[in-house]
């Protein structure tokens, strides 16, 4: 199986100028929890997630821990304090770069990636052209057709 099998050709994009309350309003009514951030030439800036969203949210407000913790157990910050939330913009908070693989890259390998690098969505591409995102929900649906294959294969004792 090929990431172009289960990838989701109808990618969501937005563009750095977007306001946070209007991603987050993108966010809900697209079902979507991050999308590429692209320039007006539609070329990959970074990504922006609901990750990006919360960290921003919690490090506006005064006396809120860091967001997360490293495995070593150090807190991490982004370095950024977001003062004016309402004008914040998504080129302000995204994740800037994108991990992106080619279409004909096996699961086994954007899974590994996704893991190795802590990340929930890669990007995917034909040359340069942006063609699909597989997400952590993307490769859950794969395994559960794979799963229900598996079982109908299985040969029955009778």
């Amino acid at each position: 199986m090929l990431a172009k099998d289960i990838m989701r050709k109808k990618v969501v994009t937005v563009e750095g100028w977007l306001t946070l309350p209007e991603l987050a309003k993108l966010f809900a009514e697209k079902c979507i929890s991050g999308a590429p951030v692209v320039d007006e030439r539609g070329a990959v800036l970074g990504v922006v997630s609901h990750t990006d969203l919360v960290r921003s949210r919690r490090e506006a407000a005064p006396g809120v821990a860091v967001y997360h913790r490293e495995l070593d157990e150090t807190p991490r910050s982004a370095g950024f304090h977001i003062e004016e939330l309402e004008e914040t913009r998504v080129d302000q908070i995204m994740t800037p770069g994108a991990i992106a693989l080619d279409e004909e890259t096996p699961v086994e390998k954007v899974c590994k990636v996704m893991l190795d690098s802590h990340i929930h969505r890669v990007l995917i591409t034909r040359g340069t052209r942006l063609t699909g995102i597989v997400t952590s929900m993307d490769l859950l649906r794969a395994l559960l057709v794979i799963s229900k294959k598996a079982r109908r294969a299985k040969p029955r004792v009778k």
